[in-house]
C-alpha cells in the first residue's frame, strides 16, 4: 500500500486478537514495504504517578533499554543494530510505548527484544543515577525557557490538584526521591499482559506472525490491575492570573482554562472551531489573521482545545508571544477573538476553508507503517472504530455553522479564564 493509495482506501483491514493472558493484538498487513512496525502501549503513564515521586513513569520509559534480565544495554543495542533495525521506549501522561522497526524476515528478533524489554526490564542502579542528573539538567534547562515556564504554570492554575497540573516528567524535589525500587514497583504494578495494546503493521502474514507473538507473550502472566482514582477537573469560574517575571525579548502570554475529553461528542465541531479561530500548519485562521498579520503583535500565536484532549479533559489555550508595551492589547486582542467566536456566526467560506484543510491534510497522518500502529492503538484507547479513517472526513464535513456558534458557547469562555504571562513584566501585576 503506497501512501498515495491511503486517499481512496476504504478502511484498514484490521485483525484483532486477544491473547490468553488478556494482551490486545492489532495486525495490519502491509506489503508494499519489506518493512514491520512494532508497537506495544503500556496503558499507563504519568497521570498514574504517585504526586511525591512525580516523574516515575517518564524515568521507566527511558529505561526500559538500559538492560534486562537476559540482555545489557549495549547487547540490546548491538542486537538491533546488527539487521539494521531500531528500538525505542519513551513514555507519555497516558501510556509508555516500546516500539520496534525491523526487516520482515528479523521480525522474531524484534519480538524477542520487544518483550524482553516489556517483561525482564532491570532499571540498572548506573543507568538510574545517571537518568536522574539528565532529567534534572532538563528541568533546569526548562526552567530557562520563559514559554516552557509559562505552559506550567498555566496547568498548575487550571488543573488545580488533579496529575494534569504537574509536568510529566515531574519536578526536582520529586525527582530526587525516585529509587530504583520505585521503578521496579510502577513495573510490576502496571506492565502486566492485561495493561498492553500490540501494532504490528507491515510485510507478513496473519496467519504466521500469530503465532510468534503468543509464542514470545503467551508465558506473561496476567494479574489484576488496580488503579490509583482521582478527582475529575473542574472548569473554573472567575479568572486565575500569574505574572512572572523572566529576563527575555517578549512577553509569552497563555489565556485559557479546561478542556474536554477526546471521547466527547464534540470533539469534531471544535476541531473545525479550532482551526478557523486558532489554526493550524498553512492555515491563516482569525487569531494568527487579526494579532500576527493586521495589528503586528503576535511573533507567534496559535489556539486550540482539541490538541491535548484525552482520557482526561485537556485544556484550551491562547498564546501569544509579543512585545512588552503589547501586553494589553495582545490579552484583549485574544479574549476578543474568543468572545466574537462565541458571540458571530462563522462565515460559509471559513467553514469550507477549515473543512478542506483538515480533511486535506488527515490523509498525511497515515504514510507510514510506524503512523498507522500508532493510530491502532489510538483507536483502541479512545473507541474510535478502525474504520475511523472513512468516518473522520464525514464527520469533518458534516459540521455546520450552528454547530460552531453552539460548541463555542458551551466550551469557551471569555469571562472565566486562567492568564499566565513571563517575560519582562512586574511579577506582582
Amino acid at each position: 500500500m503506497k501512501p498515495a493509495e491511503l486517499g481512496v482506501r476504504r478502511a484498514f483491514e484490521v485483525h484483532s486478537h486477544v491473547l490468553h493472558n488478556g494482551m490486545k493484538i492489532l495486525l495490519v498487513e502491509n506489503p508494499s514495504l519489506p518493512t514491520v512496525s512494532l508497537n506495544a502501549s503500556v496503558l499507563t503513564g504519568a497521570r498514574y504517578d504517585p504526586e511525591s515521586k512525580a516523574g516515575v513513569a517518564i524515568m521507566a520509559s527511558r529505561l526500559l533499554d538500559e538492560g534486562t534480565e537476559t540482555r545489557t544495554s549495549f547487547e540490546i543495542a548491538d542486537a538491533i543494530e546488527s539487521v539494521g533495525g531500531a528500538i525505542e521506549a519513551d513514555g507519555s501522561f497516558e501510556r509508555v510505548v516500546v516500539s520496534a522497526g525491523v526487516l520482515n524476515k528479523d521480525v522474531p528478533l524484534g519480538l524477542e527484544l520487544l518483550a524482553d524489554l516489556l517483561m525482564r526490564p532491570i532499571f540498572p542502579q548506573e543507568y538510574v543515577d545517571k537518568e536522574k542528573e539528565r532529567t534534572l539538567a532538563e528541568i533546569a534547562s526548562a526552567q530557562d525557557r520563559p514559554q516552557v515556564v509559562a505552559g506550567w504554570a498555566f496547568n498548575e492554575l487550571v488543573y488545580q490538584d488533579h496529575p494534569l497540573h504537574r509536568p510529566s516528567h515531574g519536578y526536582p524535589e520529586t525527582v530526587e526521591r525516585i529509587e530504583r525500587n520505585d521503578l521496579l514497583d510502577f513495573h510490576e504494578k502496571y506492565f502486566l499482559p492485561n495493561n498492553v495494546v500490540l501494532a504490528v503493521v507491515g510485510d507478513f502474514r496473519v496467519s504466521e506472525l500469530l503465532p510468534k507473538i503468543q509464542d514470545t507473550f503467551g508465558s506473561w502472566r496476567a494479574r489484576p490491575i488496580v488503579f490509583p482514582t482521582y478527582p475529575e477537573p473542574v472548569r473554573q469560574s472567575g479568572k486565575r492570573t500569574k505574572f512572572i517575571r523572566m529576563p527575555a525579548q517578549q512577553l509569552n502570554i497563555y489565556l485559557g482554562h479546561l478542556g474536554v475529553q477526546r471521547t466527547n461528542p464534540d470533539y469534531y465541531a471544535l476541531q473545525v472551531l479550532d482551526t478557523i479561530l486558532g489554526g493550524g500548519a498553512g492555515f491563516t485562521a482569525r487569531i494568527p489573521q487579526r494579532l500576527r498579520d493586521e495589528l503586528g503583535l503576535a511573533y507567534t500565536t496559535f489556539a486550540s482545545i482539541t490538541m491535548t484532549a484525552g482520557l482526561d479533559p485537556g485544556r484550551f489555550v491562547a498564546f501569544i508571544g509579543t512585545s512588552p508595551e503589547n501586553m494589553r492589547l495582545a490579552t484583549e486582542g485574544l479574549v476578543n477573538e474568543i468572545r466574537r467566536i462565541r458571540e458571530e456566526p462563522v462565515t460559509a467560506q471559513e467553514l469550507q476553508n477549515a473543512k478542506d484543510y483538515l480533511t486535506g491534510s488527515f490523509v498525511f497522518s497515515f504514510e507510514s507503517s510506524p503512523q498507522i500502529a500508532r493510530f491502532l492503538v489510538h483507536a483502541d484507547v479512545y473507541g474510535l472504530g478502525f474504520d475511523y479513517v472513512v468516518k473522520y472526513p464525514e464527520y469533518i464535513r458534516s459540521v455546520t455553522i450552528e454547530d460552531i456558534s453552539r460548541v463555542a458557547k458551551m466550551y469557551l469562555d471569555s469571562e472565566n479564564y486562567t492568564l499566565v504571562v513571563v517575560g519582562p513584566v512586574d511579577g506582582a501585576q
